[in-house]
């Protein structure tokens, strides 16, 4: 189930940068209230998912440890085209999918 908790919470911090007026990947950036609070709706998500393997205070270290690290993923892979930014977006979800589900069936 951790593996699939960084999915939300790698598209907080995808959401936080579509609201910040510099992106690259769509045309108009999303409004600013609508990516927080969409930021803050994921970030609480991947902490619940967090927790049903880990308990409250760990699930919360946990998801602001991966939180940080997504941060500083999606401001690298901005700099690269769009195509290779979603690449890399899909990319993580993907691989996150497939480990959680072989840890879940291991």
């Amino acid at each position: 189930m951790s593996f699939i908790a960084i999915i939300p919470l790698w598209l907080a911090a995808l959401s936080l940068y579509l609201g910040s007026h510099r992106q690259i990947i769509i045309t108009r950036a999303v409004p600013r209230p609508l990516a927080g609070f969409s930021a803050m709706s994921l970030f609480f998500l991947g902490i619940v998912t967090f927790s049903f393997d880990y308990p409250w205070v760990s699930s919360m270290l946990a998801a602001l440890v991966v939180f940080m690290l997504s941060l500083f993923t999606v401001t690298i892979s901005s700099g690269y085209s769009r195509q290779r930014t979603l690449s890399i977006t899909g990319g993580v979800c993907l691989l996150s999918l497939i480990f959680g589900g072989a840890s879940y069936v291991a």
